[in-house]
């Protein structure tokens, strides 16, 4: 038997409830992460329908992780001595996932120019962190040539 899913509205003061039939919606699917205690309804899955609210989320969404991974690069510009390249390797697979996720997810829902620049501030950002990946093998690297070989 197929499960079915309920919506309760309210209306001029009258409860009703509608059947929505969500295999045939098309939108964006949002889980809520929050863990905020309420004797109220509990969401455990919404679906934005409305296009212009789903962009504005995107969007949103989009500048929070782009902050997120700039300020990582700025930490590790600071701290040139703490830095290793497993963290930075891990920063770039995260970075590499996050662009999977923009081009396969949020491409149908963004337009098509700010889709273009979402993907060239990862690029940039690649790069920065390549930079640094390099810089921080090279010195690795001259100063194993320094010790020689110990025999």
């Amino acid at each position: 038997m197929k499960k079915q899913h309920y919506i309760l509205m309210k209306k001029t003061n009258k409860k009703e409830t509608f059947y929505i039939d969500y295999e045939k919606m098309d939108g964006y699917k949002v889980t809520p992460k929050n863990k905020v205690k309420y004797d109220g309804i509990i969401v455990n899955k919404l679906i934005v329908i409305k296009p212009s609210f789903t962009k504005k989320l995107l969007i949103k969404k989009s500048k929070r992780k782009l902050e997120e991974y700039l300020q990582y690069i700025i930490n590790i510009m600071d701290n040139d001595d703490s830095t290793d390249s497993g963290e930075l390797n891990r920063a770039l697979n995260s970075l590499e996932r996050y662009r999977r996720t923009v081009m396969n997810t949020y491409r149908m829902y963004l337009d098509d120019k700010y889709y273009k620049l979402l993907l060239q501030k990862i690029d940039l950002i690649e790069q920065e962190l390549s930079k640094k990946l390099y810089i921080i093998n090279s010195k690795t690297y001259a100063q194993e040539d320094k010790k020689g070989k110990s025999r």
